[in-house]
């Protein structure tokens, strides 16, 4: 799987990666994968998922495979309201669950649980953690949260150099995607993928992080 490359975009990433945030990490593929290109252990990090099974599993891999210096968080971001914690809908898929599930899915209780999580402040946990240093790849694939988790952590975001995006259709539209990291110092360096339900793609800052 990581010697193939068969997840994840190699090519649009930094030449020299420090640190990386991992929000929606699910069980913690990419970030394995991550120090695996990377071919350091030592990378500083985030992950994040709002799924306590998933996060169990993400903290076994980050102890297995020796990451000392991720820290693996378990709950919502970008929620921008002012409660310790909030509702999440789990999906009996992992892959599916969010804090924004499409129209009508929060009334099918056979596939979708909702349960409370704590908020979790990606600023705050990262000058906890790392202090003013940058963020040199911010992974994003929250299930339709994406543009709220960006309007509540305009400070992060000044600290990010490349956002390997997954954006979800029912919530924005690509052009909107573009149009908000365009007027916050990004450019679009590739689209990975486009269908009618979401896209992937690579945005990478224009100036130096702040």
């Amino acid at each position: 799987m990581f010697d193939e490359c068969v997840l994840y975009a190699a090519s649009g990433l930094p030449l020299h990666i420090r640190s990386f945030a991992d929000l929606g990490c699910n069980v913690g593929y990419f970030t394995c994968w991550l120090c695996h290109h990377a071919k350091n252990r030592q990378l500083k990090g985030l992950m994040v998922d709002a799924n306590v099974e998933a996060i169990e599993e993400a903290r076994w891999h980050v102890k297995i495979n020796g990451f000392q210096n991720v820290r693996v968080l378990c709950g919502v971001v970008g929620a921008g309201i002012q409660q310790p914690e909030v509702d999440f809908f789990l999906h009996r898929s992992n892959v599916c669950s969010s804090a924004v599930p499409p129209d009508g899915a929060k009334g099918l209780s056979v596939v979708w649980k909702r349960v409370k999580v704590p908020q979790v402040c990606v600023e705050e946990n990262w000058r906890k953690y790392f202090g003013d240093e940058p963020c040199d790849v911010l992974k994003v694939d929250i299930e339709g949260s994406e543009m709220d988790f960006f309007r509540a952590e305009l400070a992060f975001l000044r600290r990010v150099h490349t956002i390997l995006l997954e954006w979800h259709k029912w919530r924005v539209t690509t052009d909107e995607v573009k149009t908000f990291l365009t007027s916050n110092g990004f450019s679009l360096k590739a689209v990975l993928h486009e269908g009618p339900d979401l896209g992937t793609g690579i945005f990478v800052r224009t100036d130096a992080p702040r």
